[in-house]
């Protein structure tokens, strides 16, 4: 069966639940953004004059307040009609009007999802006696937001939050043990690697992928990762280490950084120093975590696709015919941009790793 060409269709804009026929009409250039530290944004380009014309122009499309304004709901699907995808939900927060030199001006819109209202809040508050998911959940019900917070990681005695906003203190909580953040309209989910349940892509160099770059680099790998502080109530130091294991534990097969740079170049240990560790769960749970984003990040690689609107965040691709280092799966989405102009279509620009490299390539 032959796939639907995405390339050719516009994406399509809902309102407040209506449809906004007339920002599909007069948008020429769309981009959608997200990561794993949650946030998903949407700029969108929007003719103001019809026909495009770039002479003096009468009164601006896109700017009467209807439906285009603040605080309004926007989603937005593509793909042909009964194999639509969402691939975007969130809420107006910026409007611009753009004049340039001999070109039809440009109103831009701009909208985030439900984690706007985590960047706009900032506070000095403590916690006591929670996990990093017992935090995340706290503060998705400040927001009204239902939560889905599964993350394995130590119970603290006391978490201060110190003026910081509610999202940059909840992505410092999730590095801390390598968890990821994102919204699904108004659920907030806080979840390790493990649990995160993403779409499984099969991607061949020349049909699927328009263009690649994979990359496999030692300079950030290393062979051990060392937590310390010191543990007032048993008087004693802590010295917690995570090795190769940690990430061994994560594949299959195949050939992991941390085993690669300890080989290669004798290996090396990295010693954190910006977090000061009050118990060992707390420096084992860091250090393992730490190891993973390294080891993870072993093999890394951009590309474009013809527009594939089922990739999210989180989704896991084989990747073909990229050279024998590089083919196969194992590869987790960390970054994704769809785009749509007039020129090129639909586009989906991503970035995704993987801790090995095949076995075959010696």
């Amino acid at each position: 069966m032959t796939e639907p060409d995405y390339s050719l269709v516009s994406p399509v804009f809902s309102v407040d639940g209506e449809p906004a026929r007339d920002m599909a009409r007069d948008c020429v250039r769309l981009e959608i953004s997200e990561g794993t530290g949650g946030l998903r944004t949407l700029r969108a380009h929007l003719l103001a004059v019809i026909g495009g014309t770039a002479g003096p122009p009468g009164p601006l499309l896109h700017l009467d307040g209807s439906p285009i304004d603040f605080g309004r709901s926007v989603r937005v699907s593509v793909g042909p009609v009964g194999l639509q995808r969402y691939v975007f939900e969130g809420t107006f927060s910026a409007i611009e009007a753009v004049f340039g030199d001999g070109e039809p001006p440009l109103v831009v819109v701009h909208a985030e999802d439900a984690l706007m209202r985590l960047r706009m809040t900032r506070r000095m508050r403590t916690y006591r006696s929670v996990t990093d998911a017992d935090i995340a959940a706290e503060i998705a019900a400040a927001h009204r937001l239902t939560s889905d917070a599964v993350a394995a990681g130590p119970r603290y005695d006391v978490v201060q939050q110190l003026n910081q906003s509610d999202l940059a203190f909840l992505r410092e909580r999730a590095r801390l043990v390598q968890a990821e953040l994102w919204c699904t309209g108004d659920e907030l989910h806080f979840r390790d690697r493990a649990s995160r349940t993403g779409t499984e892509l099969t991607l061949v160099q020349g049909p699927d992928l328009l263009a690649l770059r994979a990359c496999a680099d030692l300079a950030h790998q290393r062979s051990s990762v060392v937590v310390t502080g010191y543990d007032a109530r048993r008087e004693a130091v802590i010295d917690e280490r995570a090795g190769p294991e940690v990430v061994d534990a994560e594949v299959a097969g195949g050939r992991t950084g941390p085993r690669l740079v300890a080989r290669a170049l004798h290996g090396g240990a990295s010693y954190r120093v910006r977090e000061a560790a009050l118990t060992s769960t707390e420096a084992a749970a860091w250090a393992r975590a730490e190891m993973l984003r390294r080891g993870r990040r072993f093999v890394t690689v951009s590309g474009v696709t013809r527009g594939s609107p089922d990739m999210i965040v989180g989704s896991r691709l084989d990747l073909r015919q990229i050279g024998a280092p590089f083919d196969g799966g194992g590869y987790y989405v960390t970054r994704l941009t769809h785009t749509f102009d007039h020129v090129h279509g639909f586009r989906t620009h991503f970035d995704a790793e993987r801790p090995t490299l095949s076995e075959a390539a010696r």
